[in-house]
């Protein structure tokens, strides 16, 4: 039988540690990160079954890991456990907008409940949580459209292929205080 790979995303050592062994003891193949940039790279060349993610990290915070995965179109299936030691309901609120499966407090959850979260979570994968995307117009009028198009060499925001409008695909990042997102400019008509 072919054994779940679980990536855990750790920044604490000792916690790290705890449950790699404990993983390897449950029949789980693991792979570990320090922090968010060692996971994203983890994830560029290996798909994990689950990724089990602490929130607050050095260098990027599992938010920006969790945005990340979520809007890859090769990562988004992937379900992702935040696992964090806080717990306050806006935080759960937010893994939980950016697509998380699930949020463990470390503090009052054991070993073996993460254990059978992670069963559960691997259990219900075919659900795929479907991330919130705003697709805008930018009229080439409009205020900085001109500027815009050119700093980015955007065709005067019409398609290459078949000269047709470009549209801005926003998708929204929790992971600031006041609204933020990150976008990309796509062709409606070419992208299919």
């Amino acid at each position: 039988m072919m054994r779940n790979k679980i990536l855990l995303v750790e920044d604490s050592k000792v916690i790290q540690q705890m449950y790699r062994n404990k993983l390897l003891l449950e029949e789980f193949t693991v792979v570990t990160a320090d922090n968010g940039m060692e996971a994203i790279k983890i994830l560029s060349q290996e798909k994990p079954d689950l990724v089990l993610l602490d929130l607050m990290m050095p260098i990027m915070d599992g938010y920006k890991v969790l945005q990340v995965i979520k809007t890859d179109p090769r990562l988004s299936d992937i379900p992702v456990l935040v696992f964090s030691a806080k717990g306050q309901p806006e935080e759960v609120e937010k893994s939980l907008n950016l697509g998380a499966a699930g949020y463990i407090v470390k503090a009052t959850t054991k070993p073996n409940e993460v254990i059978e979260q992670i069963r559960k979570a691997l259990r219900n994968k075919p659900k795929v949580q479907e991330i919130i995307r705003y697709s805008v117009e930018i009229k080439e009028d409009s205020r900085d459209a001109k500027k815009l198009a050119s700093d980015f060499n955007l065709d005067n925001l019409k398609c290459r292929e078949c000269q047709g409008p470009l549209l801005l695909e926003l998708i929204p990042d929790f992971s600031h205080e006041t609204p933020w997102f990150s976008g990309m400019f796509f062709c409606p008509k070419c992208r299919g």
